[in-house]
């Protein structure tokens, strides 16, 4: 009887394991609404993780054709070794269907959905194999995304990084885009693999940022880019490539 419940015992463990090698979006997303901190190694995430509908969503612009609304991720989130199937979604845009006829945000119709990050966030050695939208997000604390394989595009077109960000050993599979994002701190890009046009036009990097041991396999965008401290290419690579018209401050390569 006595081995009969430790067979049983163990097979409960087992089975606890294998179930959560595989969360569902929407457990995070409750989690993440609850105010509950959240920290997964290893798992794989299934469905779109849309954080632009948190319960403390608020609208904070409104005019005739356009509205905003921003929802704020309170509490910190880890993701490590850990796999998105689908779309990993902190911003969105709706169009304005009036009179039978679409119109889109980029006219300046309709509705945008942003998400704010209060506290530090952790993707390390991840994978996104959909769409990874963090336009518009703030990040209030460290923002790590190390080692981390994009499979489509990555958008954090003006992303504000308030603390240390960490892109190191990152691959980027389709378009990379960081236009008019801001950095207040150190930023790292140390060894990433641009496989298609990275885009850092008009990006602010407020203190030291490094691309050293980067390849940029397509163009390299870095048009009116500032560069306040220093900026470092060492050993960079660029296949496709770099426009740096009109960037401002101290770049130092070594090709």
């Amino acid at each position: 009887m006595k081995k009969l419940l430790i067979f049983f015992f163990c097979a409960g463990i087992i089975s606890t394991v294998s179930a959560q090698k595989e969360v569902s979006a929407k457990t995070i997303f409750d989690a993440i609404d609850k105010g509950q901190s959240v920290n997964y190694d290893g798992v794989t995430i299934t469905g779109k993780l849309d954080l632009t509908e948190l319960s403390n969503k608020q609208r904070v612009k409104k005019n005739r054709d356009y509205e905003e609304f921003k929802s704020t991720v309170e509490v910190p989130v880890s993701f490590k070794n850990c796999t998105f199937k689908d779309d990993f979604i902190a911003y969105k845009n709706n169009e304005d269907k009036r009179g039978g006829r679409n119109w889109s945000i980029s006219m300046g119709d309709g509705e945008t959905y942003t998400t704010d990050f209060e506290k530090s966030v952790i993707f390390e050695n991840c994978t996104f194999e959909g769409l990874s939208e963090f336009k518009y997000s703030d990040f209030a604390e460290k923002a790590s995304f190390a080692g981390t394989k994009f499979g489509k595009e990555a958008n954090f077109k003006y992303a504000d990084f308030k603390r240390e960000s960490n892109f190191a050993n990152c691959t980027f599979g389709e378009y990379a885009n960081f236009k008019y994002s801001k950095f207040k701190y150190d930023a790292d890009f140390y060894s990433v693999n641009f496989r298609e046009n990275a885009d850092f036009k008009y990006a602010n990097f407020n203190e030291r940022v490094t691309f050293k041991s980067s390849t940029f396999n397509n163009h390299a965008d870095f048009k009116y880019t500032e560069f306040k401290d220093s900026g470092n290419f060492d050993n960079t690579k660029f296949k496709g490539g770099i426009d740096m018209k009109y960037s401002n401050g101290k770049k130092y390569m070594n090709r």
